[in-house]
Order: structure tokens, then C-alpha cells, then sequence
């Protein structure tokens, strides 16, 4: 690949997406020049409205491609981050009205009246695919923080739940290293009496008081338990350096 000239790799580099693109960006210095030449921070700014609808950074924003790089470098799965994207097609699935009103009731809710420190926004119109943040809530070792989820909510719903998952890296007893949340009301316990609303507010619910009992990661549930200054100081950092970018403007 070293011995491709610069035309051919440009070619290449036009097939690929967002994604792939600043992938490609983090293979070596010499793609990443190439790129950084040819693709304008105005086209990072589309690609970052695109990926991250519900992005909005405090102050003036110079260099696009640090923004993505810093949110995509943030995601703890490619796979899941490839998958929220504002998307122009609906899926071609056979929507039943049910589900149709009860997401639009849902939609317009939050809307109108959202939880304090929750946003959400379907990201297709047959509102398969949402992205949801979370603020960190205040006095727990993720104030400050802004997390992104990925809620991917099936053509059954609400007769089963949604799946919800971190986009935003983040230390938590209930969350996976892949972002996968522990919640029971969603695993075991799902009524038709939970919205979309209420999922949120119970993944935030769970910043300030997880259940370290039954976790997703043992390790970290017997951290908080047994030595609990020690785990704050770790996701304090964590919050820093991964879910702070609205904040962080880099230059």
C-alpha cells in the first residue's frame, strides 16, 4: 500500500464513509496528510451533523475533523458508532399503526416536555434507529459529562423493549465494555407501560446508583463496593477524556 501513488489512493478513499474515512486517517501519517488535504473541515462538519445529530459544542469550532476524531476515538464500538447515522431511507419493513402512534406520542413528549438532562432523536423515519444523550448527573463521578446512546428500537415495540447501548466510553459497574446496559426493566422486566423516556431516565437513574450485586463488569462492581474513592477517580477521568466534548472544543 506504501507504493500506491496519491491518485489511486484518492480514488479509493472516495468509495469509502465517514467511518472508513477516518479510519483510514488513523492507519499512517501519509494517509492521513492525503486526507487532510482533500477533505475539507467543512465536509468533518457534515459528516459529524450526520453521526452525531445531537452534537452541539460550546463556543466556536476550527478544525471538524477534531471533533470527529475525538467523538468517533470516544465510541467504545466502531460497529455500534457505523450504525447511528442520520439516514435518508426508511427500512422496508411493514410498520403496524400501533407502533407508529405510540413512537409518535413518545416523539412528541420529548420533545415538548423532555427529562431533565435527556435528548433523543430517531434517526429514520420509520424511527428504527435513535441517539440519545445523557448528562452526567451532578455529584456523581460523570458531572460534566455528555454521553451519547444508540437505541435501536424493533418493529415489535412496544411489546418488546428497545436495545440500548453506549456510544460514549463510560466506567460503570451496569455498563459492558462494548456499551451494552444492564438495566432489568429492559432484560427481564419490559412493560408496555415503559417508553422510551423512562428507559433513559433509568439508565441515568443508574450513574448515581448502580446495582453492583449483578453486573456487567464484576471487577468494577466490587471496585465501587470495596474501594469507592479509587473508582470515582477513574470515571471522573474517564468523563474527562471521553465524554467532555461539547465542552473541550479542540482547536
Amino acid at each position: 500500500m506504501e507504493s500506491l501513488p496519491p491518485e489511486v489512493l484518492l480514488v479509493v478513499f472516495s468509495h469509502l464513509d465517514d467511518v472508513s474515512l477516518w479510519s483510514a486517517a488513523n492507519v499512517c501519517r501519509r494517509w492521513c496528510g492525503l486526507l487532510s488535504t482533500h477533505v475539507t473541515s467543512q465536509q468533518w462538519q457534515q459528516n459529524v451533523k450526520l453521526r452525531w445529530p445531537l452534537y452541539k459544542p460550546i463556543g466556536n469550532v476550527k478544525n471538524w475533523y477534531k471533533v470527529y476524531d475525538f467523538l468517533a476515538s470516544s465510541a467504545p464500538c466502531r460497529t455500534c458508532l457505523a450504525q447511528t447515522c442520520l439516514r435518508s431511507r426508511s427500512p422496508r419493513i411493514q410498520e403496524n399503526s400501533w407502533r407508529k402512534n405510540r413512537l409518535h406520542s413518545e416523539l412528541k413528549s420529548l420533545r415538548i416536555d423532555p427529562p431533565e438532562g435527556i435528548e433523543a432523536t430517531p434517526l429514520d423515519q420509520m424511527c428504527c434507529h435513535w441517539q440519545a444523550t445523557i448528562t452526567g448527573p451532578v455529584g456523581s463521578p460523570y458531572e460534566g459529562g455528555l454521553f451519547y446512546l444508540y437505541l435501536q428500537v424493533p418493529c415489535s415495540y412496544p411489546l418488546y423493549p428497545p436495545v440500548v447501548r453506549f456510544l460514549t466510553k463510560i466506567l460503570h459497574p451496569n455498563v459492558s465494555r462494548h456499551g451494552d446496559v444492564g438495566i432489568d426493566s429492559i432484560h427481564h422486566n419490559w412493560s408496555l407501560a415503559l417508553t422510551i423516556s423512562k428507559v433513559l431516565i433509568s439508565v441515568q437513574s443508574l450513574l448515581t446508583d448502580p446495582y453492583c450485586q449483578v453486573c456487567m463488569e464484576p471487577e468494577l462492581g466490587e471496585m465501587y463496593m470495596n474501594d469507592r474513592e479509587k473508582f470515582d477517580e477513574i470515571a471522573r477521568a474517564w468523563t474527562w477524556r471521553y465524554a467532555m466534548h461539547d465542552v473541550v472544543t479542540p482547536l
